[in-house]
């Protein structure tokens, strides 16, 4: 059976625009698709193959606690977000993922709206976000 999560792990797909941002025992950051993104929409992605979070191992659950809470305070740090939207669906591809999507202070748009409107950004933008990132988090 082929996941794309799976595969981007291991090379096969696409990788991420400015590689991982965090990799530990358990975990994957990395920033989503420049096209269907805002500026520092991350991912949490589940180093093994499981669905969702009644299938995480206790070790699993209190790392991703800890890397949640990085991840939130470093993400407004560098973009200097106002919120940090957490999303876990699972529908589009079965494999552990979270998405966190930086609101700014300016925005009018909020919440779900802000969530689900059309979204993209530049490549050499990420890049450059995606290298203060890995500043910060190694």
């Amino acid at each position: 059976m082929s996941c794309f999560i799976c595969d981007k792990h291991n090379g096969v797909s696409n990788q991420p625009p400015g590689g991982y941002i965090y990799e530990d025992e358990h975990w994957m950051v990395c920033h989503f698709p420049t096209e269907q993104s805002v500026l520092g929409q991350l991912l949490i992605e589940s180093k093994r193959h499981f669905l969702d979070f009644s299938e995480m191992t206790d070790e699993e659950a209190r790392t991703y606690g800890y890397l949640v809470k990085k991840l939130y305070s470093t993400l407004k740090e560098i973009t200097g977000a106002e919120r940090v939207y957490s999303l876990v669906t699972i529908d589009g591809v079965p494999h552990f993922h979270a998405h966190f999507i930086p609101r700014m202070g300016q925005s009018t748009t909020k919440g779900i709206k802000f969530i689900t409107q059309e979204k993209s950004c530049e490549v050499k933008d990420v890049t450059e976000l995606v290298k203060k990132l890995i500043a910060k988090f190694n």
